[in-house]
């Protein structure tokens, strides 16, 4: 159904996607985020003002990959998570 949520299998990579104006800003801004895992960061798309990229964090739980999305989302260096 339409509806219903994926079961997603804990542990796991999760893909995140975000924008912002300042890629080593933007790097920098996932280390601080996922608590310095490892991660690799693929730049994405780029305009004259907003850039993309792309990365995977490893994530125990739900719980904890909401926690990422959270503090990605708050950082003052990204402007939008997907």
């Amino acid at each position: 159904m339409a509806n219903e949520r994926p079961d997603i299998k804990y542990p796991c990579m999760w893909g995140f996607r975000i924008i912002g104006e300042d890629k080593e800003k933007m790097k920098n801004a996932v280390k601080e985020c996922i608590d310095n895992q490892e991660c690799n960061i693929a730049d994405s798309k780029s305009n004259n003002k907003y850039h993309s990229q792309k990365f995977e964090a490893y994530c125990t739980s739900e719980e904890e990959r909401n926690e990422f999305f959270k503090r990605l989302n708050k950082h003052k260096d990204i402007k939008f998570v997907l």
